[in-house]
């Protein structure tokens, strides 16, 4: 069983910050990371070239304050390791009665997390959706909190720590 893999580059225009809107945007790009998508179980006989093409729009944009763009694309074992240990890879697949794209990212902050320590992940989904000006459709962020317990918003979070500063 194989997987397919594609890298991004996102990019920053920091000349774009202070810019009025008139006349050329002012061009001061900076590389700020990537991220990584898998389609897990893709076969040894997937056509990249089909999927690409699914997929692209929903993964990488251009306007003159930000880009991202596919950098690279392999088809490894499905076993292979794709990404660092402190990276989070976005996992997607395509829906077979409807052919939309459904994405899904974990975000383990257990060890050097960015979020506050009593979360210990965030689970998003999303389906690609091109007249979504976001290109995301049916978003949620889901919270595994440190005592077991599940939010699944940002408003459910709020008072789950409104709570726990309270007791």
């Amino acid at each position: 069983m194989k997987k397919l893999v594609i890298y991004t580059q996102y990019k920053e225009n920091y000349g774009a910050h202070d810019w009025d809107g008139k006349g050329e945007c002012p061009q001061y790009w900076k590389f700020k990371g990537g991220d990584t998508y898998v389609l897990p179980n893709c076969g040894d006989s997937a056509d990249v070239d089909a999927v690409l093409e699914a997929v692209t729009p929903f993964i990488t944009h251009s306007n003159d304050y930000s880009e991202e763009y596919i950098l690279s694309t392999e088809v490894v074992d499905y076993h292979a390791k794709v990404a660092e240990e402190w990276e989070t890879i976005t996992e997607f697949c395509f829906d077979q009665f409807t052919g939309d794209v459904n994405f899904m990212k974990v975000t383990d902050n257990r060890e050097d997390g960015w979020m506050r320590k009593e979360i210990l992940e965030k689970i998003e989904t999303w389906t690609g959706c091109l007249e979504s000006n976001s290109g995301r459709a049916n978003y949620k962020a889901e919270f595994l909190m440190e005592d077991g317990d599940s939010c699944n918003s940002e408003n459910k979070l709020r008072d789950w720590f409104k709570t726990k500063e309270a007791a």
